[in-house]
């Protein structure tokens, strides 16, 4: 999270001194999760709401479409639009910290997703993002992902939020400056962190524990539980499963890439990964049982 953090802050600093700021409460924030100096939830979800409102307020970063008719109609609202900007912030952040549950899986996320804008699109959006700033991004990412494959370093909390952070107002930016690029592209670029944190809210309300208390039914726990069943426990499973799961996401994040302003394509391109998501859930999820069951016989 430190290195990460350096580099975003040399990126920001004299570009927009206003995210830089952010940045770095959202660093700290993180690393007093850490290291349990602040272990309370809801204390950390304040401050994010707060870091964040204010990082939208000072640089203006809404979003401003998502041609989606009925949710556009509302976002004309600056108290809804507000709300809603701080509400996608929130759920990437948290959900950038769900993913960190397996080696690779988060940085290797990100790092698909700096590559795909570096060499698909013509990104220069006026504010922030160019060539230079996203290849440094790349070569400190590419760092960080041979360190965390060998489980010589972990991201931790502070490294999960400011790569949420960062990224969510990158894309945003990129999205609302270049006509060309469909809302909904920015949407395939983030859905996973995003739908990984909505998915276990949803699913922690039905099983009527609270949605702010840890577990290990995530996707990747799942995966990773799967592998150890049927192969070979090593050390580097862990690692093993954040690149299968990287696989499938950047092969539907380079699909997305190719019709960047086709939100049609865009918007099944979507649902089928949500889908995938699902089944690929619930598939595991069955089969894990029927291993504890057959163990248990």
């Amino acid at each position: 999270g430190l290195f990460l953090f350096i580099i975003l802050a040399i990126i920001t600093y004299e570009q927009n001194i206003y995210l830089t700021i952010a940045l770095t409460l959202m660093f700290f924030l993180g690393m007093l999760s850490d290291i349990d100096l602040i272990s309370s939830p809801k204390i950390r979800f304040f401050l994010q709401i707060l870091i964040i409102t204010l990082l939208i307020i000072f640089t203006s970063t809404f979003i401003k479409e998502t041609r989606i008719i009925f949710l556009d109609y509302f976002i004309e609202n600056t108290y809804f639009s507000l709300f809603f900007t701080a509400f996608c912030f929130l759920i990437l952040i948290n959900g950038s910290n769900f993913i960190d549950g397996a080696n690779n899986l988060l940085i290797g996320y990100f790092l698909i997703i700096s590559i795909c804008v570096y060499f698909n699109l013509s990104v220069n959006d006026g504010v922030l993002i160019n060539q230079l700033s996203i290849k440094l991004i790349i070569i400190s990412l590419l760092i960080l992902l041979i360190f965390n494959f060998f489980s010589k370093i972990i991201m931790g909390d502070s490294g999960a939020y400011i790569l949420g952070l960062f990224f969510g107002y990158i894309l945003i930016n990129l999205s609302n400056n270049n006509i060309d690029i469909s809302p909904i592209y920015i949407l395939n670029l983030l859905w996973y962190p995003a739908f990984e944190n909505l998915f276990s809210i949803i699913r922690k309300l039905k099983m009527r524990i609270s949605i702010s208390q840890s577990d290990n039914l995530h996707l990747h726990h799942l995966i990773y539980k799967y592998i150890n069943y049927n192969y070979k426990d090593t050390q580097y499973n862990n690692s093993f499963t954040g690149l299968v799961k990287n696989c499938f996401n950047c092969i539907t994040i380079s699909l997305a890439t190719t019709v960047a302003n086709h939100s049609f394509y865009l918007s099944l391109i979507l649902i089928i990964n949500i889908l995938t998501y699902l089944l690929a859930y619930f598939y595991l999820l069955k089969k894990i049982n029927l291993s504890f069951e057959k163990k248990s016989n």
